[in-house]
C-alpha cells in the first residue's frame, strides 16, 4: 500500500500530550508524576485491576453473602458515631440493609433520610439475626439509572481517591487525540475497533462484547509493537559489515599468555564467529552460558582481533562494579600486546574526560569500556567495529535503541548472558538472525558448587569458620537492607541486623573482619567496598543482591544466602555464581525454614543453568529473561506464547510494512516505545 490515508498521516505528527493539560492542582499533579505519569497517554493506560458488575439490581431478599452486589433502597435512619456512621435502608420489598463506614465522618452530612439511594459493596449475612448489612461500600449515589454499569476498580494512588481518580481518567479520554496511528484498512483487517474507543471501552465497558474488544485492540497494540521491534532488529542484524576482520595473527600467542586452557566450547563460539567476520558478514551474537562458564574470554578474543584489523571495540556492563572488573581484566589481559584501554564513568574529573574522549576518537584507545555512558553522544569512534554487551536485557530501551544505530551501520554484536535461555525462546527474544552461541564446558580445574539447604543459623557460622580458617572467603546475602516494619518481614534479617549478628559471632576472632554494603552508600563507595573484599581485606561482606552479577572473587568459596525462599529461582543460581571461580571446592548455603520450597529444592538437585531455567520457566513464567525486574512476567512474550495465531497473523502484516519504505517510515516512530514489564 503506497498511499497512506491523511487523517492517519498526521497521527505521526502527535506527541505525547502532557499532563498539564489535566489543569490539576499542582499537589494532585504531583501524586500521578509520583506514580510515574508524565503524559496524558500513561493516565488513559492505567486500566482497571478488576472489574464489579452492577447492571442489575437485587433485592435485599435475595442477596448472597460475601458477593459484590448492588442494592437500591430508601435511608430510614442515619446515626454519626464517633469512628463511624451507621445507616439503614429499606427496599421495595420492605427488607432492610444495614450499612457502616469507618473513618468517613463525612458520610453523615452526604446521606439524606427519605432519599433513594443505588448502594453497592459486599454482602454480608447474619443468619442468627437475619440481617443483612454492608461495611464500606464501594458505591452509593442518588444517580440510579447512571450507576447501573459495570464498574472499574483501580490500583491506588498515594493521596488519591477513587473517585478523583475516575475522573481524571475520564477528563483524559475525552482530551485524547480521537486519531488512531493504524492504517485504516488495518482496523478491518484485524477486527479491532479505533484505539480510543478502545481505550474507553477498557474504563468503561457496556458490556462484555464491547470489553472483549478493548482487550483484543490492547493486545494488538503490544504484540504489534513487539513484532515491529523484533523485525527491526532482524533487518538491521543481516547483511554486510565494512568491518572486515581479515587478520588474527596475534590470536595464538594471546591465548597461550593466558592462565588457563581454553575450554571447546569457548574455542567454537570464537571460531565461528571470526570466520563471518573474514568474510564480511556482520556477526550478531548471544554468546550464553551459565555462570563461570568463560563467557567474557568468548568477548576479549573478538575484541583482539578488532584492535589486529585496526578497529575500535567497545564493553558495555550493565553496573559500575562489573564495568570496572571488565577494565581491569582487559588492562592485565592485553598490555603485553601493546593495546590500550580506556574506562568511561560519570565521576571523571572534566579534564581526564576530556582527555579520554580525545583518545578515543583520534584512535589510540582500542578498547573502551564502562556503563550505558559509553554510548552517550559525546563519545566519537575513530573506527568502532565491534560491541560487546553484558546482559543487554538489563538496559533500557534508551541504550538498546543507540545499540540498534551502530547496527544500521553495520558494526558486530555480541550480547553476553549468564541467564541461560533454551534456543526456541532466545530467537523469539532475539530474532531470527542472531546466532545462539552456547558454552556448556565450565573451565578446566572448576570443581562443581555444593548446594546445601540449612534451617540453623549457626550451623552456617561454623561452615564459613572452617573455610576462613583455611584462607577462603564468604559472601552473605539477606533479602534487605535495613530493617522493615512490613507486616511479613518483621522476622527476616537485614544487612544492618546480619552485620551486628556477625561481628557479635566472630567478635572474639580479630582475624576475622566483617565488611558490609548499607543502603546509605553512593556507587563508588559500594565499590569500594567490593574492591577491599577482593583484596582479602575482609574475610565476609554482607549485602543484598547488588553482588548478583559480574562480582568475580576466587578466593571465596562460600556464598550464604539468607530467607533464601524469598528470592527467585534464577536469581539463587547467578547469586550461587559469585563463588565455585576458583580451583578450590565452594559452596552455596540456602538458609531457610521453608522445607517444601520446589525454588530450594531444585537449587539442591542440580547446577545446570539450563535445567535451571526451565524450571524457573514452569514456576513464574519469562520475566527473567527479558527486561530488568527478577520476578513478574513480560506482558508482550507472554502475550506471543499466549496467541501465538494472533502474533504470527500480525507479524506477517509487520513484515509485509517493513518491506514497504513509505509504510516502514511511517511507523518508525513507534520504535521509540519502550516494551515495559507488567
Amino acid at each position: 500500500m503506497n498511499i497512506i490515508h491523511k487523517e492517519v498521516k498526521k497521527a505521526k505528527e502527535i506527541s505525547k500530550m502532557d499532563i498539564g493539560l489535566l489543569g490539576l492542582a499542582k499537589a494532585k499533579q504531583t501524586q500521578l508524576t509520583k506514580k510515574g505519569f508524565e503524559s496524558i497517554e500513561d493516565v488513559v493506560k492505567f486500566f482497571p485491576k478488576k472489574y464489579y458488575d452492577f447492571r442489575s439490581i437485587v433485592p435485599i431478599r435475595n442477596a448472597i453473602h460475601d458477593k459484590m452486589t448492588a442494592v437500591v433502597g430508601v435511608c430510614q435512619s442515619i446515626q454519626v458515631l464517633p469512628k463511624c456512621v451507621k445507616a439503614k435502608f429499606k427496599d421495595s420489598t420492605n427488607k432492610v440493609l444495614h450499612v457502616t463506614w469507618f473513618n468517613s465522618i463525612f458520610m453523615g452530612k452526604f446521606i439524606k433520610k427519605g432519599e433513594t439511594y443505588i448502594i453497592a459493596g459486599k454482602i454480608e449475612l447474619n443468619a442468627e439475626y437475619s440481617s443483612v448489612s454492608m461495611v464500606n461500600p464501594v458505591l452509593i449515589s442518588k444517580d440510579i439509572k447512571g450507576n447501573q454499569r459495570i464498574m472499574p476498580v483501580y490500583s491506588k494512588i498515594s493521596g488519591m481517591s477513587d473517585d478523583f481518580l475516575q475522573k481524571t481518567i475520564q477528563t483524559a479520554l475525552s482530551i485524547m487525540d480521537k486519531r488512531d496511528y493504524l492504517e485504516p484498512f488495518l482496523l478491518e483487517k484485524f477486527g479491532i475497533p479505533r484505539q480510543s474507543v478502545g481505550f474507553r471501552n477498557m474504563h468503561q465497558p457496556l458490556d462484555e462484547l464491547h470489553f472483549q474488544q478493548a482487550r483484543k485492540r490492547m493486545l494488538f497494540d503490544d504484540l504489534f509493537l513487539f513484532a515491529l521491534q523484533l523485525e527491526e532488529k532482524e533487518m538491521h542484524a543481516k547483511g554486510q559489515s565494512p568491518y572486515v576482520m581479515k587478520n588474527a595473527d596475534t590470536l595464538k600467542p594471546f591465548i597461550s599468555s593466558l592462565p588457563f586452557d581454553l575450554t571447546e566450547g569457548q574455542y567454537e563460539a570464537v571460531k565461528s564467529l571470526f570466520v563471518k567476520m573474514r568474510k564480511g558478514s556482520r556477526a550478531n551474537a548471544l554468546v550464553q552460558g551459565d555462570v563461570g562458564s568463560g563467557k567474557t574470554i568468548v568477548a576479549i578474543l573478538l575484541m583482539m582481533i578488532s584492535a589486529e584489523n585496526s578497529y575500535q571495540s567497545v564493553l558495555m556492563a550493565p553496573t559500575t562494579v562489573l564495568a570496572k572488573q571488565h577494565y581491569a581484566d582487559l588492562v592485565k589481559l592485553t598490555k603485553p600486546f601493546g593495546y590500550k584501554v580506556g574506562f568511561l564513568s560519570g565521576d571523571m574529573k572534566v579534564k581526564e574526560r576530556r582527555e579520554l574522549l580525545k583518545s578515543i576518537k583520534d584512535g589510540t584507545i582500542q578498547f573502551v569500556v564502562g556503563t550505558h555512558a559509553v554510548l552517550s553522544n559525546d563519545v566519537e569512534f575513530h573506527s568502532l567495529a565491534l560491541t560487546v554487551v553484558d546482559e543487554e536485557h538489563r538496559f533500557g530501551v534508551a541504550q538498546r535503541n543507540k545499540l540498534n544505530e551502530k547496527a544500521r551501520e553495520g558494526v558486530h554484536a555480541i550480547s553476553m548472558s549468564a541467564t541461560p535461555i533454551p534456543r526456541t525462546l532466545a530467537l523469539t527474544l532475539y530474532g531470527d538472525s542472531i546466532d545462539v552461541l552456547t558454552i556448556k564446558t565450565l573451565p578446566k580445574g572448576r570443581k562443581p558448587i555444593q548446594t546445601l539447604r540449612i534451617s540453623t543459623e549457626d550451623k552456617t557460622y561454623e561452615a564459613m569458620y572452617r573455610q576462613i580458617k583455611e584462607g577462603r572467603q564468604c559472601y552473605v546475602v539477606c533479602p534487605l537492607i535495613e530493617d522493615s516494619t512490613y507486616e511479613g518481614l518483621e522476622h527476616v534479617d537485614s544487612v544492618e541486623k546480619t552485620f551486628e549478628k556477625m561481628t557479635n559471632y566472630f567478635h572474639d576472632k580479630p582475624d576475622i573482619k566483617v565488611g558490609m554494603i548499607s543502603g546509605k552508600m553512593k556507587q563508588v563507595e559500594i565499590a569500594e567496598e567490593i574492591e577491599r573484599f577482593s583484596r582479602n581485606e575482609y574475610q565476609i561482606i554482607i549485602s543484598t543482591t547488588i553482588i548478583e552479577v559480574g562480582v568475580n572473587v576466587p578466593n571465596a568459596t562460600v556464598i550464604l544466602i539468607k530467607d533464601a525462599e524469598r528470592f527467585g529461582l534464577a536469581q539463587l543460581h547467578q547469586l550461587r555464581g559469585r563463588v565455585g571461580r576458583g580451583s578450590h571446592q565452594s559452596y552455596c548455603i540456602l538458609l531457610s525454614k521453608d522445607r517444601v520450597n520446589e525454588k530450594l529444592k531444585a537449587m539442591a538437585e542440580t547446577t545446570d543453568g539450563f535445567e535451571i531455567s526451565k524450571r524457573d520457566l514452569a514456576l513464574r513464567g519469562t520475566g527473567a529473561f527479558i527486561g530488568t525486574k527478577q520476578s513478574g512476567n513480560n506482558v508482550y512474550l507472554e502475550k506471543k506464547l499466549k496467541y501465538p495465531v494472533f502474533f504470527d497473523k500480525i507479524k506477517e502484516e509487520v513484515k509485509i510494512i517493513c518491506q514497504d519504505e513509505k509504510r516502514f517510515n511511517f511507523y518508525r516512530h513507534l520504535l521509540k516505545e519502550e516494551l515495559q514489564e507488567a
